[in-house]
């Protein structure tokens, strides 16, 4: 257990998407959860925080959360970047990775793709890598126990759940992926999503009417 853990939340880009630094505050180590934009920015902080970056986590891989990347990997070069193996043929899409879309562009590829159930043990700690399909096909939340935290990329918001119209998408398929992965999950594990305030799963377990509506 590693009691020096932190998380900061940093909305960056048009979409103000959540990108999240883990850190150890002993060590000085950091990974960084889905860098969507504002690369120059974030490096910036880093460096103020006294924070070495360690590798790079990404939760799927539409544009809004991954177009940082390549200037990090320059300023950082060789550190691995992360992502659900099923997500590999969202990335290598522009169709699907919507870059097509808005006219983004990146060169990087994920450089060690992850199993479902698979465990990552960074920072003195362990994160679990839950595969939850349904905004994409690879998404993919990291929930790390030490601390009862989730990092939920667009799987669920606060009240709502990730877009599903877009390719590989499946409404049925990311409720079923909330209920299985992230519901049966402690009340209290407290959730980082991808766009808005953090929620619990407590919290989500009793109001979230896009995950309830199939039951009913």
């Amino acid at each position: 257990m590693n009691l020096n853990l932190e998380l900061t939340t940093m909305p960056l880009g048009g979409m103000g998407t959540n990108c999240y630094i883990l850190s150890d505050s002993a060590s000085g180590d950091a990974y960084v959860f889905d860098p969507g934009d504002e690369a120059d920015y974030l490096l910036r902080y880093l460096d103020q925080k006294g924070l070495k970056l360690c590798g790079i986590i990404l939760t799927h891989g539409h544009f809004d959360h991954i177009l940082a990347v390549d200037d990090l990997l320059k300023a950082v070069p060789g550190i691995p970047v992360y992502a659900n193996k099923e997500e590999k043929v969202v990335f290598e899409n522009r169709s699907y990775n919507l870059c097509g879309m808005v006219g983004g562009r990146f060169n990087f590829m994920p450089t060690n793709y992850l199993e479902d159930g698979e465990i990552l043990e960074i920072l003195g700690t362990k994160v679990t890598c839950l595969h939850t399909p349904g905004h994409t096909c690879g998404g993919m939340c990291y929930f790390i126990e030490d601390k009862w935290w989730l990092i939920a990329g667009d799987t669920l918001f606060q009240a709502s759940i990730g877009r599903t119209d877009f390719p590989t998408g499946s409404y049925k398929v990311l409720a079923a992926s909330i209920r299985e992965k992230i519901y049966t999950l402690p009340d209290w594990v407290k959730v980082f999503p991808g766009h808005g305030p953090a929620t619990t799963v407590e919290e989500e377990k009793h109001t979230n009417m896009f995950v309830r509506a199939l039951d009913d």
